[in-house]
């Protein structure tokens, strides 16, 4: 009886302690988030756009420069330059991009350096201007309105690689807007004086019934060569913010 009693005893003290145990489990499941039966007992709502909204970049881009009707443009060879001799060309940019461009600029690059591309003074120099229409060629002239848009030498334009020299009085391109500019180059006369003495540069020597030959400071301008690639550029205009 002692024993039954016992038994007894001990089996309810089991049955409390396992239930204890299961209600600690449970509770501990529920603190971490265990069990899942009702968790997601928060509410959600979505609202969307039932028409995709389109979205795309731009570009901003300059056609290959093209030559005017009746100009060869840069293909043309300025030959057997003189002091005081210029030369012109009709050329056309387009803007072919989706948007427009500002801060024209205009550089240039040698293929070997002398003093044709090199001395301010003395080597070649560059006048671009611009035309409200398209240059007539082979005249030369414009039917519209003229602008100076660049007067340097060619060794600024080289020298301003990184940036260029800006275009004046052009601020803006629009989209598929072109530029017509007409590209003279020439030597100047006032500050190329030379005396070649017996098929040879001068040396300072004196000349009977001549006089002196004056020895040419930093070298010759005749008989030398560029081939010069003409760089147009266009920036970006500044970022805006629209409202739609």
């Amino acid at each position: 009886m002692g024993l039954r009693t016992n038994g007894l005893l001990q089996g309810k003290i089991s049955s409390s302690v396992l239930l204890k145990t299961s209600i600690l489990v449970v509770a501990a499941l529920i603190g971490t988030g265990a069990v899942t039966e009702g968790a997601s007992a928060t509410l959600d709502a979505v609202a969307y756009n039932a028409t995709p909204q389109t979205i795309s970049s731009g570009t901003l881009k300059f056609d290959t420069p093209t030559a005017v009707s009746g100009s060869t443009g840069f293909s043309a060879t300025f030959a057997n330059m003189n002091p005081g001799d210029t030369r012109t060309v009709g050329i056309e940019y387009t803007n072919s991009g989706t948007s427009g461009g500002v801060g024209m600029a205009l550089s240039a690059g040698v293929a070997a350096s002398n003093n044709l591309s090199s001395d301010a003074s003395r080597g070649l120099q560059v006048v671009v201007s611009a035309c409200s229409v398209a240059w007539s060629y082979p005249a030369g002239s414009c039917g519209g309105t003229t602008t100076v848009v660049v007067a340097t030498s060619l060794s600024a334009l080289v020298a301003a690689s990184a940036n260029g020299v800006a275009l004046t009085g052009i601020t803006t391109l629009a989209s598929a807007a072109v530029l017509h500019l007409q590209f003279a180059v020439g030597l100047p006369n006032a500050t190329n004086n030379e005396v070649w003495v017996n098929g040879a540069a001068p040396t300072g020597q004196s000349i009977p019934g001549y006089g002196t030959a004056t020895a040419i400071s930093g070298g010759t301008i005749t008989g030398l060569s560029a081939s010069v690639t003409w760089v147009l550029r266009e920036r970006q205009a500044t970022g805006a913010t629209t409202n739609s």
